[in-house]
Order: structure tokens, then C-alpha cells, then sequence
């Protein structure tokens, strides 16, 4: 503790910022050294798309997509949250994709037969984001049912209990999260009781964190493995 002080003085108001941030918030973990998969880049719609595999995939692996937040893009997953390094160590069959400006996308009608296209099984995805990602894979995954979706995972999602769609998130395993230090924290927790007194298959809860890459780069592994469980190949 008197190491990170005596370094955050001399690096000056922004060495103190951050180590107040690390001390409230948690240090940034160093993603796993385990090498990745390969990364597959394209477009689809004229939109920016990226795929991250697991070492040594094959065809016909399911896929989960990733909806990224605000602020980001199609590159926030794997430069952000280095997802596809923590899929390699954590050893999931299955892909993540990811696409820029997601909202006014297609996924459904465009992404979903392009990932078919490059050998991925889309019969049943996952789903996953953060903040304003995360209500949209709770809102899409409410769309297309449990007929299409195995599974959704939202971190420190934007929406309010009232808002979200949770009677039709009843049959889709669902896994929310958030930092306790984070403005979303009351309502995820709200959404999480309500969706396990429904009688869903709900996991997560509220951990040590904000609203920052640190603590979704804590609960990666948790949701990696929750989503190998109900939609990766054996």
C-alpha cells in the first residue's frame, strides 16, 4: 500500500486517480498467458466483425456473441477484455463474435447466417455484454426465445428490473453480475431475485468492484465457464 502511494505522488494527479481507483476498485487483472485461438476479421453489412476461436477449433463449434457497451466496437472484447485469451485458458468449445455498432444491426437476419456461412453452429447461441450491452442481450435473448438462445450473460447491465424482460427470460439460463460500487448494482440484484423466484435457471450476484474493465475482466472466467456449461459441445 505505501508502494502504490509513494508511486502515485510521484506520477501526480493522474497516478493518484488511479491508485485510489485500485485501492476502491480493484487492481486490473493481467489477462491469461495462455496463447489464443485464431481471430477472424471481416465484414458483414459493412460493419466491422470479429471472431475469436479457441486453439485448435473445428468446424461446427456453437458461438456466443458479444455485445459490447457504449463506448465500444467490435475490437473491445479481445483489445479490452482479451475474452479470446481467457477462452483459451479456461479451454471453452465454443466462438465468440463480436460486431461493431450492434444496436442498429442485424444479428439475426445478417450476423447469424454469416457465422453459419464460416462453419459455426448458430442453431442455439449464447449471448453476452456490459452496461448498455448487457441490456441488449437480455432484450435480444427475450427475442429470440430459448429455441435460439442457451444462454445469456450480462455484467453491470443498463436497464432498469421494472424495463427488463424477465418473464420471458424464464427458460433461457441467465447470469448477471455487477460490481457493488456500481450505480446498476441495486437494480441487477433486484433482476436476479426476481428471475430465481420466476423459477429461471439464475447465477451471479454481487461482487467487490465498479463499473470499470477490472471488475468484467474479474468475472470473465465465471461467465465463460456458465455459458460452456449450457451451450458448448462435451
Amino acid at each position: 500500500m505505501l508502494a502504490l502511494g509513494a508511486a502515485a505522488l510521484a506520477a501526480g494527479p493522474d497516478g493518484i486517480r488511479s491508485a485510489y481507483a485500485q485501492i476502491v476498485c480493484g487492481a486490473l487483472p493481467r489477462p491469461p498467458v495462455t496463447s489464443p485461438g485464431t481471430i477472424q476479421r471481416s465484414r458483414v453489412d459493412r460493419r466491422r466483425v470479429i471472431v475469436g476461436l479457441p486453439p485448435g477449433a473445428q468446424d461446427g463449434l456453437p458461438v456466443v456473441v458479444m455485445l459490447h457497451g457504449a463506448a465500444g466496437n467490435a475490437r473491445t472484447p479481445f483489445g479490452v477484455y482479451a475474452v479470446h485469451r481467457y477462452l483459451a485458458a479456461g479451454g471453452g468449445r465454443f466462438a465468440v463474435a463480436s460486431i461493431d455498432d450492434w444496436p442498429s444491426a442485424d444479428i439475426p437476419g445478417s450476423l447469424l447466417p454469416y457465422l453459419a456461412s464460416n462453419g459455426m453452429d448458430t442453431a442455439k447461441i449464447g449471448l453476452m455484454g456490459w452496461s448498455s450491452g448487457g441490456a441488449g442481450a437480455l432484450r435480444l435473448a427475450a427475442e429470440l426465445g430459448p429455441e435460439q438462445v442457451g444462454a445469456v450473460v450480462a455484467a453491470s447491465p443498463a436497464v432498469s428490473a421494472a424495463q427488463a424482460p424477465l418473464r420471458e427470460l424464464v427458460d433461457i439460463p441467465v447470469w448477471l453480475g455487477c460490481g457493488e460500487r456500481d450505480p446498476w448494482a441495486r437494480q441487477t440484484q433486484t433482476m436476479l431475485k426476481a428471475l430465481k423466484a420466476l423459477g429461471a435457471t439464475a447465477e451471479g450476484g454481487i461482487a467487490d468492484g465498479c463499473q470499470d474493465t477490472a471488475y468484467r475482466r474479474r468475472v470473465l472466467p465465471e461467465q465463460l465457464t456458465f455459458l460452456a456449461r449450457h451451450i458448448a459441445r462435451t
